[in-house]
């Protein structure tokens, strides 16, 4: 038991050297209304030019909410992606593979360096504030609700995740939200599904519960400003009058229907865009045609007699 413990010390002692490590390595280079910024020497420089997109993004976000919070997480740019993964070490999966995560015990959210991003910087730092901003307001809000409000004001739906999300109705590879509320899917192969299923749950109760939608953002509006945390499940259930078990019910069966449209609507925009390839190909193959049949003698115009004369 002394042993186990001993090396337990041993363990967090180099864990939390390593960290601090990693945190003198930053000084702050860009400072905004709502953020600090802090990066490496290596950090590109591009990255001072974020804070008015950024202050710009955050301002929509609480507009659309209603909810007013004063400023917001710290965000380190990391300088390499070793140093990223040394950071995750600690994390689930998907967030080893992720481009940036917050960290809810330190306030923080921690980036990879711009050349190693895959999707829009400021999308990425949208995303991870809004992390942020729904841990200031709600306690045991649901990851789904979490991922889907962070897609939604990062706007990071594009063309293929409603193909990709088609596909997954189909197939029945959607995630349970209920299952899922508080865990992430275990195989990497399920995580884009996740997200897609998280964002069109936000986007099915605000177009689907307009009335309850507000009164929800109300009550937290409320909570938030008597210097109060909103419980995340007393609050749903009384704003849409539901529980999260039967809202994942609706929910599934929504996203059926839902896919089934998509895909009329994929069909006939596939029709649409080739009928112009069609009616060419139709074009040439008549004139081919044309130029295939034999040529016909040209008629002859017939000799006129002259008039005869009246005897």
């Amino acid at each position: 038991m002394r042993c186990f413990k001993t090396r337990y010390i041993i363990a967090l002692s180099l864990f939390l050297l390593i960290a601090a490590c990693l945190r003198a390595e930053y000084t702050l280079i860009a400072k905004s209304r709502y953020v600090s910024i802090y990066g490496s020497g290596r950090t590109a420089e591009s990255t001072l030019n974020l804070r008015q997109e950024l202050d710009e993004g955050i301002d929509k976000i609480q507009m659309h909410t209603g909810v007013y919070v004063d400023g917001g997480p710290d965000i380190y740019i990391v300088p390499d992606d070793d140093a990223y993964a040394r950071l995750t070490q600690e994390h689930q999966g998907i967030v080893e593979f992720s481009d940036a995560f917050y960290s809810s015990a330190e306030k923080r959210v921690w980036v990879r360096p711009l050349e190693s991003l895959k999707g829009s910087y400021i999308k990425i730092l949208i995303h991870e504030y809004t992390h942020w901003y729904l841990d200031q307001l709600f306690s045991g809000a649901t990851l789904w609700f979490h991922e889907g409000m962070a897609c939604l004001f990062a706007n990071q739906l594009s063309l293929e995740s409603y193909i990709n999300f088609t596909r997954d109705c189909f197939f029945g590879q959607l995630a349970d939200l209920f299952r899922m509320s508080y865990q992430y899917p275990e195989s990497p192969a399920q995580w884009q599904s996740y997200y897609l299923s998280s964002l069109f749950a936000i986007t099915y109760l605000q177009e689907n519960y307009p009335e309850g939608w507000k009164t929800f953002w109300s009550i937290t509006s409320s909570t938030y400003k008597a210097g109060q945390k909103t419980p995340f499940i007393p609050a749903f259930n009384y704003s849409f009058n539901t529980t999260l078990f039967d809202f994942n019910l609706q929910y599934q069966d929504y996203l059926k229907g839902k896919a089934w449209k998509y895909l009329f609507i994929g069909i006939n925009s596939l029709i649409f865009s080739l009928l112009p390839f069609v009616l060419l190909i139709a074009y040439f193959r008549r004139r081919k045609r044309m130029k295939q049949l034999p040529d016909l003698p040209l008629p002859q115009d017939a000799e006129l007699e002259p008039p005869q004369e009246d005897s």
